[in-house]
């Protein structure tokens, strides 16, 4: 279900100047993966966790499963990956929100 998120999210990221340099695997239970993002010559990287964390607790799903997200360390809501059919417009408005979130990192 989350491919075309994954796809808005990487799109939405690219548009503000976001890149993904490299996918990290994750940590075969909370995480699916995680992508470090970087922005033009900006020291540093972002690091976005995926959750992965199955429905019995007993499995890490894939990435392509992942059903949201959060920025490593980063205090606030994460981006849930709802149903676009069902609720596009919140969708729309969380991914903008969650993309703006990141000019503006909260405190570690």
């Amino acid at each position: 279900m989350s491919v075309p998120h994954l796809r808005a999210l990487e799109e939405a990221l690219a548009r503000r100047g976001w890149r993904v340099v490299v996918v990290h695997p994750g940590d075969g239970y909370r995480v699916s993966a995680t992508w470090e993002l970087q922005r033009g010559r900006r020291d540093g990287s972002l690091l976005i966790d995926f959750d992965g964390l199955g429905p019995d607790g007993d499995v890490c799903l894939p990435l392509e499963k992942s059903y949201g997200c959060q920025v490593r360390g980063q205090l606030g809501d994460g981006l849930y990956f709802r149903r676009p059919r069902r609720s596009r417009e919140l969708w729309e408005h969380e991914l903008a929100e969650f993309i703006r979130s990141l000019d503006n990192p909260g405190p570690d």
